[in-house]
């Protein structure tokens, strides 16, 4: 009887879920029927735990509704980027409540712990609202939007009210991910392992630190120029090198000379001697640290071979959280599916993903 009930629930997610993809991205034939049947979702722009948001609620009736707050990724577009338009709007033909909540630096590149609170904070006030069912949310995330979804999933005060959390390509553990970074060298098993990153990741891993270093001269300087260079530009870290001489603040010196290291041994001493609050704001966004807290079922989809961070990340996160489900695609780079023939099988492992997740939210 519980496989057929899950079996049940599966299939409901699975029509769902096919229904809101025909009203967003509006087929021939099919979306005008979808639209007709299912109603023109709504959509207007919101404040949410102090944060901006966009909020897609269904066509018909007034809620309670199952909910999810999504987090964009790293893109100068924020909530307004297409993929997550359209699956809010998805949602919201399906009858579910969906709010795309921006965090203050998310769209630039600079993470830091208030860009966690923020997240946390924009989750609990959306589980606050009136018409959110039993007061719980589901949690949707790629990229630096997934790594702040699975840390508001570990969060005492939220974690028994997430039905259940859907990532796409998150960093779960910021401070190797920093060795890497500026190294060039991952660990593993106790040795280290060569793994080169991108520029781009290497941009908004240096903006994120030094944004949350204390504010000052120095400090400024640093930040106005990692904000003055192209998000997929050459080596930000070079860029860095020339303030290390001139800078008289000794935290901004310390994190300067953490990002000049190439040798994967020194790390750890130079991570360490940067100020305390720039690595408590690491901390607060390392979510494999709290993974072990999360009781939701999380579904994690990453790329094989991501071309910023390494299979190694999610695994580590995995073995840690025991509600947590991986599935690795091949034609995947980092957070963009591609859609072709010869990615079919990829493609039907992530919608068992994104079905797996919609039947948890909507079971509960």
């Amino acid at each position: 009887m519980r496989r057929i009930r899950t079996a049940g629930r599966l299939l409901s997610a699975q029509a769902r879920a096919g229904a809101g993809l025909a009203v967003a991205s509006n087929p021939a034939l099919v979306g005008p029927a979808a639209r007709r049947l299912l109603g023109e979702p709504i959509e207007e722009e919101a404040e949410v735990g102090g944060i901006g948001a966009t909020v897609f609620r269904p066509a018909r009736g007034t809620g309670p509704w199952p909910t999810a707050v999504l987090y964009p990724g790293v893109t100068r577009e924020g909530r307004r980027h297409a993929a997550f338009v359209g699956f809010g709007r998805a949602l919201a033909a399906t009858g579910c409540l969906a709010v795309v909540a921006e965090p203050d630096g998310l769209a630039v590149g600079e993470l830091t712990g208030e860009t966690a609170s923020q997240a946390l904070a924009a989750a609990e006030a959306v589980a606050a609202r009136r018409d959110v069912a039993e007061g719980r949310v589901a949690l949707v995330g790629v990229s630096g939007g997934a790594t702040l979804a699975l840390c508001a999933a570990a969060a005492g005060g939220l974690s028994h009210r997430v039905t259940s959390v859907l990532v796409m390509a998150p960093v779960c553990n910021l401070q190797e991910a920093l060795r890497f970074v500026t190294t060039g060298f991952r660990r593993e098993d106790g040795a280290f392992v060569p793994f080169a990153t991108r520029s781009f990741f290497q941009l908004v891993s240096a903006r994120s630190v030094v944004a949350s270093l204390p504010r000052g001269g120095d400090r400024d300087a640093a930040l106005e120029l990692l904000r003055s260079l192209p998000d997929y530009g050459p080596d930000p870290l070079e860029a860095l090198g020339g303030l290390a001489e001139s800078t008289s603040d000794p935290g901004v010196r310390a994190t300067l000379d953490l990002f000049g290291n190439r040798d994967p041994e020194r790390f750890d001493e130079l991570f360490e001697a940067i100020p305390s609050v720039a690595r408590a704001s690491l901390t607060s966004l390392s979510a494999v640290r709290g993974a072990a807290q999360i009781a939701a079922p999380v579904e994690l989809v990453v790329a094989r071979e991501d071309k910023y961070i390494p299979l190694s990340d999610a695994l580590a996160f995995v073995s840690s959280c025991p509600t947590a489900r991986l599935t690795i695609l091949d034609s995947l780079q980092h957070a963009v599916p591609h859609f072709a023939v010869e990615a079919a099988r990829d493609l039907a492992r992530l919608n068992g993903a994104v079905v797996r997740a919609l039947a948890a939210a909507y079971s509960r």
